[in-house]
């Protein structure tokens, strides 16, 4: 997984946390999850299906399917 360096001002950051804080994610994981959806609404990305993806997961991981 690639590493990048963001600088958040502290309005941003406290913001960050909050909404982290709200939806039980750590802050580095509710940033990747924010980018990842703006990707995603700009047509950069296809759009994911977390049931799907979790069951295609299981499936890699187990070698049956789910």
């Amino acid at each position: 997984m690639a590493k990048i360096i963001v600088y958040l001002g502290e309005q941003e950051r406290n913001a960050l946390l909050q909404l982290a804080q709200r939806e039980l994610r750590l802050p580095r994981a509710q940033a990747a999850l924010i980018i990842r959806q703006e990707l995603v609404r700009q047509g950069m990305l296809p759009i994911q299906h977390p049931i799907q993806d979790a069951a295609n997961t299981l499936e890699i991981q187990t070698g049956a399917p789910s």
